[in-house]
């Protein structure tokens, strides 16, 4: 294929990162439906709230509750989403939803973490009062796991959108402060590799805003020629779609 061939309106893989509060998920569940959204967050009534009043787009979102339990495992369940629905759709070249959204990867990746040490019982860890505590060979195998997970997902043939809260890190040679995505293991660094599209959100002056582009304090970045930095989001998805085409 030549460079001259290849599709520049593909689906939007978007990195959504900012502080608790700023409208991630309600951003995310304005994207083109049916949408399929996988809540490790456990906040999805959020959304629901904010769009209450919007029935038709409440009834295109698809909820997996696959929040923190006490006795349930949601790695199991996602894994069987994968297997039984993601795979077999995107062999059929059709996906049946438009967007899938997972909400947040920080928690997400405290889910693989916990799975991983379920799984893996032969591995000698500490235990203290608090229970079992992760070990190296823990996070060696976390990383390997969001090395498969995340892109694979990402390939799928639809929207793929993955929220996550902020994390400030401070060089300790430099003493350098930068802010990213957070999530369990050394893997935020390599996190916005994968994504085209990796824009902090924030609130200002009532009108919910993205920055699109890096500065000394946030790693974000953008493809889609013209997109303003920063971008008014307000109005969800209304307000990004005349720049992709």
């Amino acid at each position: 294929m030549k460079l001259s061939e290849m599709d520049t309106e593909s689906n939007q893989k978007l990195l959504l990162y900012g502080d608790p509060g700023e409208g991630k998920t309600v951003l995310a569940c304005s994207f083109p439906g049916p949408l399929s959204l996988l809540d490790f967050d456990g906040k999805a009534d959020s959304a629901a709230m904010f769009y209450k009043d919007n029935r038709a787009l409440l009834e295109s979102i698809d909820v997996e509750n696959l929040a923190a339990s006490m006795t349930e495992d949601p790695m199991v369940r996602l894994n069987q989403l994968i297997d039984k629905v993601y795979i077999p759709e995107q062999k059929l070249g059709k996906m049946s939803a438009q967007t899938l959204i997972l909400d947040s990867i920080t928690t997400f990746s405290r889910a693989t973490l916990n799975h991983i040490i379920k799984t893996n019982p032969a591995i000698k860890r500490f235990v203290s009062k608090q229970g079992i505590q992760p070990c190296l060979q823990d996070y060696g195998i976390l990383k390997r796991e969001f090395a498969k997970i995340i892109p694979g997902l990402l390939s799928l043939n639809c929207n793929v959108i993955m929220t996550a809260h902020i994390d400030i890190q401070k060089d300790e040679l430099s003493g350098e402060v930068s802010r990213g995505p957070v999530m369990d293991g050394a893997f935020s660094q390599q996190l916005p590799i994968y994504f085209k599209e990796v824009w902090r959100i924030y609130t200002d002056k009532g009108r919910r805003m993205a920055q699109t582009q890096s500065n000394y304090k946030y790693k974000c970045r953008s493809q889609i020629p013209g997109l303003p930095d920063p971008l008014d989001v307000t109005d969800g998805y209304e307000s990004i779609k005349k720049y992709l085409k």
